[in-house]
């Protein structure tokens, strides 16, 4: 089951550009949306273009002047800078907001929608082209083939649906984040806790995690459409060593792939709902006793805490130690040493996790020979081996593998079934393997929380300034005392909102209580302001406004980061922001303001 690399990067261009934004408020227009979407069909008419060429080929027995695999290539690369264009050159950050203002479930589905448009008829397409492709290979000599013989849409369906599998098993995490998010709204105080602090964000990520583990399992069912029926007397057998190892029989499916993948999987990190499912064509070139052996290992993850593990150090490590780079002081350092710096970390860390994933095979391996003996598992990775080009046999597959080579797991399978010794000192390696990942889990987790301690002073004030107690974020902000150098231009800019919140609201607790006292006081004060003062002084007072406001408008957003761009020194954006506040209508009495832009 190779990964959707045209869908994967697509995902990351929708991420950075809702992340890193670049549209500014009222910026999207039907014109620039309507032309810059027009992109979205090239991905899909490129893979088209690749399959009706093919088939061309094909019945004329002529060679195609264009290559169709290049414009296969074409066609992945041409989704993620379909995205890129929309976001860049439709504004579509600014229509996302317009259309969802205040639901962030809604927001995220907006957003990757056009990623779908592009993506699943460019998946069907490429994948049609594909199956072509391999017919043509078939044909040695080059000579017509009858167009009725050719791969149709009924034969390639089973490979699509497949394919299709991991852009439906994205939607849940991305619906199911979108869902959290609204209902932390409800409260105001958790929802501001969770959004500004690093305890906060860090905790609410790891329980939306452990929230999306624990249904990734039924939704991964739903998502490959993988079934319960196996061939007989194949189940009945897999049943039964299923139950004999303390796996629930009803755990075991089947993955449909058209025979075209011969793979098995443990789904899921948590036993809740955990699931083990066999491709077809694994189920196909196997035996039942070397099937057996498959079940045994991959039940040997499961039972040996593999995935938990995994989650542990790969999520929840990093998490905690997130929160001290911020002690470094990032911005200051060039971006090309950021880079770099970055790149170097992703390497450790991937190295670093294939190493463990290699030794976690050894171990759900070797659980397999305590279960079965060597004798099944061995006889599986043997036929699997000689069915498919293994991973270790390329440069590619050595670096990147997280399984270990072939040969050497069947050497170590023997000699921990027969020599004793080794057996011994295996799993004492393991058991050190384990109070290794506690004590880095430990550490990591002792370092995040004296930084959340050490934060927290501060975070307090943000906090309780969020949250409409401005009477106790000024008592926060009294009892600071000295300000670490990451704080003070934030903490700055909290103390002048604090003021202009205490002149409108002096006795504010709560976010009730500073809704009702700050609407519509605060945009009056602001426009008051704005036209006696100018947009710099003007800031806090609609910064204020758009806080409480329950759904500003893109105009009443444009005016805001305006004044903001004027507090910062940026006139080069002042005069962009200006532009789209006139063509989208200036308010009657802000019009001496925007005169002369």
């Amino acid at each position: 089951m190779v990964l959707p690399f045209a869908f994967l990067l697509g995902l990351m261009v929708v991420v950075v550009h809702r992340e890193m934004g670049g549209a500014l408020p009222g910026e999207c227009t039907f014109d620039n949306l309507s032309w810059s979407c027009g992109f979205l069909v090239v991905p899909w008419l490129l893979a088209l273009l690749a399959s009706r060429i093919t088939v061309q080929s094909l019945v004329s027995g002529r060679s195609p002047t264009v290559p169709p695999r290049a414009l296969l290539r074409l066609s992945a690369l041409g989704t993620p800078l379909a995205l890129h264009a929309l976001f860049s050159f439709g504004a579509y950050n600014d229509c996302i907001d317009r259309l969802a203002p205040t639901s962030h479930t809604l927001r995220i589905l907006l957003a990757l929608l056009p990623l779908y448009l592009a993506e699943l008829p460019r998946m069907a397409m490429a994948t049609m082209a594909e199956g072509l492709l391999e017919a043509s290979q078939e044909v040695r000599e080059p000579r017509s083939v009858l167009r009725s013989l050719l791969p149709g849409w009924r034969d390639i369906r089973p490979v699509i649906r497949l394919r299709l599998g991991w852009p439906l098993l994205t939607l849940l995490p991305a619906a199911l984040l979108g869902g959290c998010m609204d209902l932390l709204q409800l409260d105001r105080s958790t929802y501001v806790f969770v959004l500004v602090t690093s305890a906060g964000m860090t905790l609410g990520t790891i329980a939306f995690l452990l929230l999306a583990a624990m249904v990734l399992p039924f939704w991964f069912r739903i998502a490959f459409g993988v079934i319960s029926t196996l061939p007989e007397p194949t189940g009945t057998i897999l049943r039964k060593t299923a139950t004999m190892l303390g796996f629930s029989p009803k755990r075991v499916f089947l993955l449909p792939t058209g025979m075209r993948s011969i793979n098995a999987m443990m789904v899921g990190p948590l036993p809740v709902g955990r699931l083990l499912c066999l491709t077809d064509g694994l189920v196909s070139a196997l035996d039942s006793s070397s099937l057996t052996g498959v079940l045994a290992h991959e039940v040997g993850h499961a039972r040996m805490g593999h995935p938990g593990l995994l989650m542990l150090l790969a999520v929840v490590v990093p998490l905690m130690m997130l929160s001290p780079l911020r002690l470094l002081d990032v911005e200051e350092i060039d971006v090309t040493l950021q880079a770099v710096a970055i790149l170097l970390i992703m390497l450790v860390l991937w190295f670093g996790l294939r190493t463990l994933a290699r030794r976690f095979e050894h171990e759900a391996d070797v659980s397999s020979v305590r279960a079965l003996g060597a004798a099944p598992c061995s006889r599986a990775l043997m036929t699997v081996s000689r069915l498919t080009v293994p991973q270790s046999r390329t440069l590619r597959g050595r670096l990147a593998s997280l399984h270990p080579d072939e040969q050497e797991r069947l050497l170590l399978m023997r000699r921990y079934e027969a020599e004793p010794a080794f057996r011994e000192q295996f799993d004492r390696q393991t058991r050190r393997l384990r109070q290794v990942i506690a004590v880095v889990l430990l550490a990591a987790i002792s370092v995040g929380a004296w930084f959340w301690q050490s934060d927290w002073p501060y975070e307090r004030v943000l906090v309780r300034f969020h949250s409409g107690n401005y009477v106790g974020a000024k008592e926060a902000l009294d009892s600071v005392g000295d300000r670490p150098e990451r704080w003070r231009i934030s903490l700055a800019r909290v103390d002048e909102d604090l003021e202009a919140a205490l002149a409108l609201a002096p006795d504010g607790r709560d976010w009730a209580a500073a809704e009702a006292q700050l609407l519509p006081a605060a945009w009056q004060r602001g426009e008051q302001v704005l036209l006696a003062e100018g947009p710099a002084a003007a800031r806090r007072w609609f910064a204020l406004a758009v806080s409480v406001l329950p759904a500003p408008t893109p105009t009443e957003y444009a005016i805001y980061d305006f004044c903001k761009a004027a507090a910062d020194g940026n006139g080069e954006l002042m005069d962009r922001l200006a532009s789209i506040i006139k063509r989208r209508g200036v308010p009657a009495r802000l019009e001496a303001v925007f005169r002369d832009y």
